[in-house]
């Protein structure tokens, strides 16, 4: 069992950071306003950022952590800026020993609780990053063209009711095109199954020289931007891309062997 730490955008702007076990249904809840509290008066939701943990206790470290991040910090996070995060925390860190040599001449214990909190924020970003604390490599910055963005909410658009399903094509760490493709599984309105001619085409054309196909996409028509428990039984684990549409929104899966894993992106032309 995965636990997730995520963070939802609420329809003032504010954010709200929680943990879960299951994340579609914790998430479905947020949207209904069953779970009450904050984000049931601040509806529509939409989910902005999310990671898996190993365990409950580093999932609910995370949520503390990021609740009490600034607003910048946040959207850093959201953004996959991870040097801008780092940068955040270091500040903080600055101003901790800024603090700690004021208190030491004023005779007081010299307290370091900022100083372990910034640390702390190290290692939850380390976490996120899928790294173990202290790694330096940075991960790979995941770009989405507008067009191919627009493609996506577009099939999604004209498939509704059912669910809209295509292809994804670029580079390892750029979206550059999204093509749709006809679903021909025998319930449309509730699971995907991509033309097997269209992958054929697309992997004939891309050994022609075209374009890498490079991942997937599909429409929650009722549902959310995050995987299903029948996305996650689809999934080989080939570490190709997932965007799924819900609600006018587009999230970015890696379809890692240990299970999704949420990708931050930002817009790039071309």
């Amino acid at each position: 069992m995965g636990f997730h730490t995520y963070l939802l955008r609420c329809a003032d702007g504010s954010y709200y950071a929680g943990h879960t076990d299951n994340l579609e249904q914790r998430i479905g809840q947020h949207q209904t306003g069953v779970t009450g509290g904050y984000t049931a008066r601040r509806r529509p939701l939409v989910l902005v950022w999310c990671e898996r943990f190993d365990s409950r206790d580093d999932a609910f470290a995370a949520e503390r952590k990021i609740k009490g991040w600034s607003r910048a910090k946040k959207e850093a996070l959201i953004a996959g800026d991870w040097a801008l995060v780092s940068e955040l925390a270091r500040n903080r860190q600055g101003r901790a020993t800024i603090l700690r040599q004021a208190q030491d001449e004023r005779g007081g214990d010299g307290s370091l609780g900022e100083e372990r909190s910034a640390a702390l924020d190290e290692v939850i970003l380390s976490l996120s990053k899928g790294e173990q604390p202290n790694k330096t490599s940075a991960p790979v910055q995941t770009t989405l063209s507008p067009q191919a963005h627009a493609a996506i909410l577009h099939a999604a658009t004209q498939a509704h009711p059912n669910e809209a399903c295509g292809l994804l094509f670029g580079t390892a760490s750029h979206i550059i095109a999204a093509e749709r493709a006809a679903n021909v599984h025998p319930q449309p309105h509730r699971h995907f199954e991509i033309d097997p001619a269209a992958l054929i085409a697309a992997h004939k054309a891309a050994r022609a020289g075209g374009p890498e196909l490079i991942g997937y996409f599909h429409s929650h028509p009722n549902g959310l931007a995050c995987p299903s428990e029948t996305d996650a039984a689809m999934a080989s684990g080939d570490g190709r891309i997932w965007a799924i549409a819900a609600g006018g929104d587009v999230s970015l899966w890696r379809d890692a062997p240990s299970g999704f894993e949420a990708l931050s992106y930002r817009f790039k032309e071309g």
